[in-house]
């Protein structure tokens, strides 16, 4: 008998490599900060009556010019930023929120 896992991976696809992420798409915009390349990517909406999402990749190199379109694969990271109390509007309660930011950095051959 299959597991769930087994019957949702089609036969022929490879594992995915953890922690990354194949990104898509055309790029907007490109600058220079403190010696790394960050370029801001805007992805092709999933269907007709949704938004096209924007990410920012950081690099090494330039992936490209503006309006190039690029595929790149990418190493997914991310941090914690401080913490700040909030009141829950519904019970009144204080709780504490940590945001949390998503990167993305170019996966580059040395």
């Amino acid at each position: 008998m299959s597991t769930p896992e087994q019957l949702n991976k089609p036969a022929d696809r490879k594992e995915p490599t953890p922690m990354r992420v194949y990104v898509k798409g055309r790029i907007e915009q490109s600058r220079l900060f403190d010696g790394s390349r960050f370029t801001r990517i805007i992805t092709p909406a999933p269907d007709a009556y949704s938004r096209p999402q924007v990410i920012e990749i950081k690099s090494k190199q330039r992936l490209g010019e503006k309006g190039d379109e690029i595929a790149v694969v990418c190493a997914l990271g991310g941090y914690q930023r401080k913490p700040y109390q909030v009141t829950d509007k519904e019970t009144g309660e204080r709780v504490t929120l940590v945001p949390v930011d998503h990167t993305l950095e170019a996966v580059e051959q040395s």
